[in-house]
């Protein structure tokens, strides 16, 4: 677990929010707990880069923790959910999960399964975490393509060769090659293979 890793606690009923914030406390975590939906998402603004993940109750009178799911996705928060219920149906925990939730867990919660969730859930966030970093840096150096240069290296991706490129854009062979020079400067690669590997890696 990173240092600003957050486990957020969402649950009506303050005796259970209030001993789930203890239990985690104990094993070193930093705990935010809400007793809505709607005074989570009232603290999480839209783009937040929250970091940790949800234990969320499935039963709340306001918005219950699938339409809380749902408004998640929708503002494209990809904090790793933990559900909790009391008396969940499997219809519930189908979607929940299908939806990308981490776990399904009926109360009374199982210290040891409850704590290896939140451990699975925090390793999920970290790779997310790391992935989306690694595709705003890739981002970051293809802002510094001229629009010419974008154009080529499209191209070559493509796996067309220089001459080619020329023909299809009208422009010299010798002019490919220096875009094509500025282009892996610009992208910090060697060769037109790495540069490939690069682009397919933040496309998939």
């Amino acid at each position: 677990m990173t240092d600003n890793s957050i486990i957020y606690v969402i649950d009506d009923d303050d005796a259970v929010r209030s001993g789930l914030k203890l239990l985690l406390q104990s094993e070193g975590y930093q705990v935010q707990d809400f007793g809505s939906a709607t005074d989570f998402l009232q603290s999480c603004l839209v783009g937040c880069e929250c970091r940790g993940c949800l234990i969320l109750d499935l039963q709340m009178p306001d918005m219950n923790g699938l339409a809380l799911q749902q408004k998640l996705i929708e503002r494209s928060i990809t904090l790793p959910i933990i559900f909790l219920s009391g008396h969940g149906t499997i219809p519930a925990a189908v979607q929940a999960l299908r939806d990308g939730a981490v776990d399904f867990i009926e109360k009374p919660v199982r210290r040891e399964h409850l704590l290896n969730c939140v451990q699975k859930a925090l390793q999920i966030d970290a790779q997310v975490y790391l992935r989306t970093e690694y595709k705003s840096a890739i981002e970051q150096r293809i802002s510094r393509l001229t629009e010419r240069e974008q154009e080529i290296m499209d191209l070559i991706v493509d796996g067309k060769a220089n001459k080619v490129i020329a023909v299809e854009l009208s422009i010299s062979e010798r002019t490919v090659e220096l875009h094509r020079s500025r282009i892996l400067r610009k992208m910090e690669v060697r060769n037109a293979v790495e540069l490939t590997q690069l682009i397919s890696s933040v496309n998939n």
